[in-house]
């Protein structure tokens, strides 16, 4: 029925024929009738009928002409309304695809779907205007290229052969290029082999312009010639500008969305800051501190916004800083600073340095002001500390170098004093005054050992020790010396570690800081507090002295005495520096403390204001723990010996002393008064030596060297090495070196009789037996 229809389908010209032929029999008949029946010749008649019939002729051509040109009217305006109605659908799809967006690609991505598959194009997509050299246009996203099409592109926006396609000049000019026959379009020289072979005829490129800023273009191809009208190409213009908007928008709400992550970042940076950060504004009046504050100055955050900012500080401490903020700011000082002694509402002193600085709006207005807080407190303590250990270094250096001469001296008068005193009968008065200097060297040869240890020279023998057992054994013999109006409290934490230790130097350390305590308590009493526990040291640790992290035993002695001013206690630890009376004490014990507990890997703090007594804390080294202290006994050792001795020394007095008390302990002694002398005596018969006691510290030869000379001629010689540096140097690093040299023994000038004479036996014990 469609088919017969659509045969019987009037066309114009079918209509114009239909015109005529009727208006042909029309005319003829009206002509012949009325000639017949008025009997009118044939020539006129005919001659009317043909005049008839040229007229409906014309009218019929006329009549064609005005009909088809009609129909062609209709036939184009359904093809515009198609294609508007085409480019409305898919501008509807594209704005509905630029409201559901969230992602830059994907926006771009359905925007070419829709084209293709709403607007019926063959192909779409959006090439990015790369700001390089080459000026490029990078395909970003596209739909219906099943041919690969985009894979072979090569195109530039720049001013150069390349750039001068469609693409390249909408995006360098920012107007839009539409080529209705590709075929023939001469801006498609160098595309138009491949564009016609995916079968483009037409073409349009839509620029994407952002605050006249070049985004790249928007790209549609037709399978048909004279694809794009003019209602569709405004359409698609409008189109390309909504997708530069979404496509600015959304790269507005990235960077939006990392500003946001860059302040949140920020301000938890700033809220977790140890250094306090302060906002206020031309009046002073606090807008914003952030939690370091309240570390700092022990004010709550939350209370002091809104307060001034002289709420910071109380008494003339907060009135010096308000003072000193307002007389730079008021003067226009754009950035400055100051440290400061400020009283939190604890009551505690903390020292703070202060850095102000304005705040300009975008038209260089001053409205607001910062302030950057810093605690240093604990840093000076440090740099307090670090002044205290150079003074001690510098001190310990000049007390190394002095003590090889005072032990010399001091060996030649202890070892002549015990000699003399052998040979003076008991009852003789002379006994009693050699007594006495002896008794004046041996205090000597103590302090000087005193001396060393401040100096961190004094390292002895270790061994695990129970502090605990020490404290209590100190307490117990200071007890009837502390007067009783002193109150003692200690305080023992249970399962307390041990440490590696000399006990004689920790008995030292309690001893001193205890006899301190009780000195600052002597005249109105007071009570004297001791405690140790375990301490886990690590990098947070405040208050602590700057020791590795790891594990330590904690020694608190503290006391309610008078206490002591900053300056005091930065001098306190200073060899000979006393606050007592001139007969009352040397200045040596906190400087013997001092030197123990560092030689020993430890450190000690010490805290106190004027009339709230003093607390000292010693750290050291926690080690496992043992059952008990493997203590050494003292061996017996027999007084006379046997055999040849070669005593080697420059100090004169030192040779004559030495080789009188061997002789009288039954040796046979010869001397050297350097190391090259006694090497020529040793060649000259190696055999006739049994044993070698040298001096370290001597001209052109030490002792390690002469040791080094002895063992390379005879291995199984016995050396003895004497220093008069006592531990003035490292200790193991000594007797590393002299073991490597042969060197059975070292010894620390000055040594007395019994202490010399144990030491020969241990070294010449092996060889008698041998």
């Amino acid at each position: 029925m469609k088919q017969i229809n659509s045969e019987r389908k009037l066309t114009p010209l079918n209509i114009t024929i239909v015109y005529a032929v009727v208006g042909v029999l029309w005319g003829a008949a009206s002509c012949l009738f009325p000639a017949v029946l008025a009997h009118k010749s044939f020539m006129y008649t005919s001659v009317e009928t043909l005049n008839h019939a040229f007229f409906i002729l014309a009218t019929a051509a006329l009549l064609y002409l005005l009909i088809s040109r009609s129909e062609g009217d209709v036939v184009r305006g359904k093809e515009s309304l198609f294609r508007v109605n085409r480019a409305l659908k898919t501008f509807s799809g594209c704005n509905q695809a630029l409201v559901r967006a969230t992602d830059e690609l994907q926006l771009m991505k359905d925007v070419c779907r829709t084209i293709v598959e709403t607007g019926g194009y063959k192909l779409a997509w959006v090439g990015m205007a790369v700001h390089d050299d080459w000026k490029t246009v990078r395909p970003v996203a596209q739909w219906g290229d099943r041919g690969g099409y985009l894979t072979k592109l090569d195109m530039s926006w720049a001013d150069i052969d390349r750039g001068r396609g469609p693409t390249g000049t909408a995006i360098r000019t920012g107007t839009t290029r539409i080529a209705q026959n590709i075929r023939y379009d001469a801006s498609w020289t160098l595309w138009r082999e491949e564009a016609l072979k995916h079968g483009f005829a037409a073409s349009i490129s839509l620029p994407l312009i952002n605050e006249g800023r070049p985004l790249g273009a928007l790209v549609i191809f037709a399978g048909e010639k004279r694809a794009f009208g003019k209602q569709e190409v405004k359409l698609l213009e409008q189109l390309a500008d909504d997708l530069s908007f979404g496509i600015a928008t959304l790269r507005m709400n990235v960077e939006r969305k990392k500003a946001e992550q860059e302040i949140m970042l920020l301000a938890s940076v700033i809220e977790q800051s140890k250094e306090g950060l302060i906002l206020f504004d031309s009046d002073g009046l606090i807008q914003y501190v952030n939690p370091a504050i309240e570390t700092i100055t022990g004010h709550d955050a939350q209370c002091v916004v809104g307060r001034n900012v002289a709420a910071l500080g109380d008494g003339d401490g907060g009135v010096e800083l308000y003072r000193f903020v307002w007389a730079d700011l008021t003067k226009g000082e754009r950035r400055t600073g100051g440290h400061f002694i400020q009283k939190g509402k604890d009551g505690e002193c903390y020292e703070i340095d202060i850095t102000f600085w304005s705040i300009s709006d975008t038209c260089g207005a001053v409205k607001n002001h910062a302030a950057l807080v810093r605690d240093v407190t604990h840093e000076l303590q440090l740099e307090r500390q670090l002044r205290q250990a150079q003074r001690m270094e510098a001190i310990a250096t000049l007390a190394g170098g002095i003590a090889h001469d005072f032990n010399n001296n001091l060996a030649s008068i202890i070892t002549c004093t015990e000699m003399a005193r052998d040979d003076v009968a008991p009852e003789s008065p002379l006994r009693e005054l050699l007594d006495v200097v002896l008794k004046s060297s041996y205090r000597g040869r103590k302090l000087v050992k005193q001396i060393l240890t401040f100096c961190c020279k004094g390292e002895q023998e270790r061994q695990p020790v129970q502090v605990e057992s020490i404290m209590s054994e100190c307490l117990n013999l200071m007890r009837p010396s502390i007067p009783s109006s002193i109150t003692v409290h200690a305080h023992l934490e249970p399962d307390l570690g041990m440490i590696m230790a000399d006990p004689t130097q920790i008995h030292q350390i309690i001893m001193n800081l205890v006899t301190n305590a009780s000195h600052a308590m002597r005249l109105k009493g007071g009570t004297l507090e001791l405690a140790l526990e375990n301490a886990n040291l690590d990098a947070d640790s405040f208050g602590a002295p700057d020791l590795p992290p790891g594990p330590y035993l904690k020694l608190t002695v503290k006391d309610s005495g008078h206490g002591m001013d900053q300056k005091t206690m930065e001098q306190i630890f200073d060899p000979f520096f006393t606050t007592k009376g001139h007969n009352e004490g040397t200045g040596l014990g906190l400087s013997v403390v001092h030197g123990i507990v560092r030689n020993h890997g430890g450190g000690i703090t010490v805290s106190s204001r004027p009339g709230l007594g003093a607390t000292f804390e010693v750290f050291l080294p926690r080690t496992a723990a043992v059952q008990k202290d493997c203590l050494l006994q003292p061996e017996e050792v027999p007084v006379a010996g046997s055999g040849r001795i070669l005593f080697v020394d420059d100090e004169e007095d030192v040779v004559f002393a030495g080789k009188k008390m061997l002789e009288r302990l039954g040796y046979q002694v010869v001397t050297g008064r350097d190391g090259m002398e006694a090497l020529e005596i040793f060649r000259a018969d190696p055999r006739g030596v049994d044993l070698v006691i040298t001096d370290q510290t001597m001209p052109r030869m030490t002792g390690i060297e002469l040791s080094r000379e002895l063992v390379a001629v005879r291995s199984d010689l016995p050396v003895i090495l004497c220093t008069g540096l006592g531990s003035g140097v490292d200790r193991t690093a000594q007797r590393e070196e002299a073991e490597q040299a042969g060197v059975r023994e070292v010894a620390y000038k000055p040594l007395d009789r019994e202490e010399m004479t144990a030491m020969i036996h241990r070294v010449m014990a092996p060889a008698g037996e041998a």
